[in-house]
């Protein structure tokens, strides 16, 4: 998403898994995914998603996922500017796991 890969976004997930932030917009489906993650770097240039306190609860071919999420502008002074938490469903596929939804919950107003 850094770098404006929304195809290589919505490879995460499945065919018809959901990217939502809440109170903002939902993607369904890999073209949304792909159209909505793709514009990242024009929204905010530098952006890095950091992602951590990853915790993982699951059996089986599914899984529950919680992190938190930095956003921060790289340049000369790097500058921390969104914190979050994400909320995921992951399924086990042929093609390794999945997103079937992943929400993010942020902290304040966008940037």
């Amino acid at each position: 998403m850094d770098d404006g890969d929304g195809a290589a976004v919505a490879s995460l997930f499945t065919d018809d898994g959901v990217l939502e932030i809440v109170d903002m917009v939902q993607s369904v489906g890999k073209e949304e995914i792909t159209a909505n993650s793709s514009v990242f770097p024009q929204v905010m240039p530098g952006g890095r998603h950091i992602v951590q306190n990853v915790w993982v609860d699951g059996d089986g071919d599914t899984a529950s996922l919680r992190a938190y999420l930095s956003n921060v502008k790289a340049g000369d002074t790097p500058t921390a500017v969104q914190t979050g938490r994400y909320n995921d469903e992951v399924v086990r596929t042929s093609d390794g796991w999945r997103f079937s939804r992943r929400t993010l919950t942020l902290d304040g107003p966008l940037f």
